[in-house]
């Protein structure tokens, strides 16, 4: 049996990482016959390392250059490409289930927002770049939510990524809710206004009927 890939996408500060918790237990109770990934983008190896202390420096960085942008994409989709061939196809191959907490349209809908200017159309210039290497989820949860109300639940964590900016993040919401709009058979809209259990059980509910089929 070939696994089933599902993804979480949203802003930083849009619960999906909290909702993935509890997805995972609820498909390990209900499926106990199948295995269950969890992983997630930036990864944690060796690109993936590269690439956070790449963001941080970058945070640090008023105006950063072309050339560091793009420096920025490609450890992206090095990280991914890593992530595909060392997780995500092994795990597949396998009939596990694999939920991945930010995969692919992350980097389009934020690299997109930071490439702006550099090249034309970058969200969708990012997508082609991936299209024929990528394998592409079974489902994708976007958890919705307002990117001010975001930001409020940000202010708890310690430290800041340079992507938690007002004006940023409204631009990436703008990429998800497009991505999700042209492919409304692979995108869920998950509410993530609401409290941290409804949140969590919708979007379970949207994976277990997905699972069922």
């Amino acid at each position: 049996m070939f696994g089933r890939l599902i993804t979480l996408e949203g802003i930083d500060g849009s619960g999906k990482s909290t909702a993935l918790q509890h997805i995972a237990r609820k498909v390990a109770e209900k499926q106990p016959q199948r295995k269950t990934v969890l992983t997630a983008e930036p990864t944690s190896g060796e690109v993936g390392r590269i690439l956070r202390a790449e963001l941080s420096a970058a945070s640090e960085v008023e105006k950063p250059s072309a050339a560091l942008l793009m420096n920025e994409l490609f450890l992206f989709m090095a990280d991914h490409a890593q992530h595909l061939a060392n997780t995500i196809v092994p795990s597949l191959k396998d009939g596990a289930v694999v939920l991945s907490d930010r995969y692919a349209d992350s980097t389009a809908a934020y690299q997109g927002v930071t490439l702006e200017g550099i090249v034309p159309h970058p969200v969708s210039w990012i997508q082609e770049i991936f299209r024929p290497w990528n394998v592409v989820p079974d489902m994708t949860l976007l958890f919705l939510l307002d990117p001010e109300s975001a930001l409020m639940r940000l202010k708890s964590r310690r430290g800041r990524e340079k992507f938690e900016r007002l004006e940023f993040l409204r631009m990436v919401d703008e990429n998800f809710r497009s991505m999700a709009s042209s492919e409304p058979e692979r995108f869920v809209l998950i509410d993530a206004a609401q409290d941290e259990g409804t949140v969590a059980r919708n979007a379970t509910r949207a994976v277990l009927e997905l699972l069922g089929r």
